[in-house]
């Protein structure tokens, strides 16, 4: 049956390619290691690309994947198309999220192994990664062909719907993935994630709960909680959760603003701004070009009389959301009470035509 994705992490595997154990692969391994030493006495540049091949697998498999792609690109250069050198080239490439380089390395692959399956499904996440979700459903469609897709690989083609704002495909492919792999925490996020913004409020909790079973202190799936408990009218739990999120991430290089972001936020609607704003502040510095954050800081200072704090965060916020009118409205405000009126009013007025444009229907 063919498997259609069009009208992602698929994981890069650093072993893809490899022939699998099989009863014949000793003789076939010593006829190639025959064969290699052959070609390195008469062949000018083999025993130097097979060296770098060789050296760039051993720096792969250490991880330094810098240095591993300059071995995979010099064996190449010398012998073009003799090794598997652009696959480990685009592979060192996706692990150093040099993405448009290991496009390249692998198209060039493909043009000499068209029907290599594992590269069309590398392909289809370095295409995704780059934000081409169109051309990466069609790359995985090509690569279904060739073999089954697994749970990451379909977990991939539903976040390319989500990038498509295409929910309800999303939706359908995400829960395929964690049919395929039922422990495949990260698709069970991103349902959950697709769940809550569809506002279905139940699956998504569900979905959370799984995260959280796989993995007790997932600090993404708890603050997902928190969202549900604030959808549900449940501050304390919300709360409760942001705090278990935040202490979850500790000293992680790869924290989230997301749980400062929101309890900070909730603690603004109970008016506790003094409490809301080192939350705040430090979702700031975590997402230094999240415009959200910045206009929840700046106001949050505003209410506190901070003006210059506020002018500082809001002003901020505008620059990277020129079109959102709450920002906007916030900053208009800060400036009357800084008696500054005549910006005050085109704040004021700048609200006023992004709310307009809002109500205004959209052109079909």
């Amino acid at each position: 049956m063919r498997i259609r994705f069009c009208k992602s992490t698929n994981r890069v595997n650093p072993r893809a390619g490899e022939r699998k154990p099989g009863s014949n692969a000793g003789p076939r391994l010593r006829v190639l290691c025959s064969l290699l030493v052959f070609l390195a006495w008469t062949i000018p540049g083999f025993a130097q690309t097979s060296d770098d091949f060789v050296r760039g697998l051993r720096e792969f498999r250490e991880g330094n994947y810098s240095a591993a792609a300059e071995h995979f690109a010099q064996a190449e250069e010398v012998a073009p198309g003799t090794t598997d050198a652009l696959l480990y080239l685009s592979k060192a490439r996706v692990h150093l999220e040099q993405f448009t380089a290991a496009e390249s390395a692998l198209r060039r692959y493909l043009l000499l192994h068209a029907d290599s399956e594992d590269t069309l499904y590398l392909l289809g996440y370095v295409l995704h990664r780059q934000g081409k979700a169109a051309e990466s459903l069609e790359t995985y469609t090509k690569a279904a062909q060739h073999r089954a897709p697994i749970g990451d690989d379909l977990k991939i083609v539903g976040l390319n719907y989500v990038l498509l704002n295409d929910y309800p495909a999303a939706i359908k492919w995400l829960e395929r993935a964690v049919e395929a792999d039922p422990k495949n925490k990260e698709a069970w996020y991103f349902l959950g994630r697709a769940y809550y913004t569809r506002s279905r409020i139940a699956e998504a909790r569900k979905a959370f709960l799984t995260v959280l079973a796989l993995d007790p202190r997932d600090a993404k799936a708890e603050n997902n909680l928190g969202l549900i408990f604030e959808s549900e009218a449940a501050p304390d739990a919300a709360m409760d959760a942001y705090r278990k999120a935040i202490a979850w991430q500790g000293q992680s290089l790869h924290s989230s603003e997301q749980p400062y972001l929101n309890l900070g936020s909730l603690l603004m609607e109970q008016s506790r701004e003094g409490e809301a704003i080192p939350l705040l502040q430090k979702a700031v510095e975590l997402a230094p070009g999240d415009a959200i954050g910045h206009m929840k800081l700046g106001t949050a200072n505003l209410r506190l009389g901070k003006l210059t704090d506020a002018q500082r965060d809001l002003e901020r916020a505008v620059q990277l959301a020129p079109n959102d009118a709450v920002a906007h409205y916030q900053l208009g405000k800060l400036y009357k009470q800084m008696k500054a009126l005549d910006r005050a009013k085109a704040e004021f007025d700048r609200t006023a035509e992004l709310q307009s444009q809002a109500a205004s229907p959209k052109p079909q």
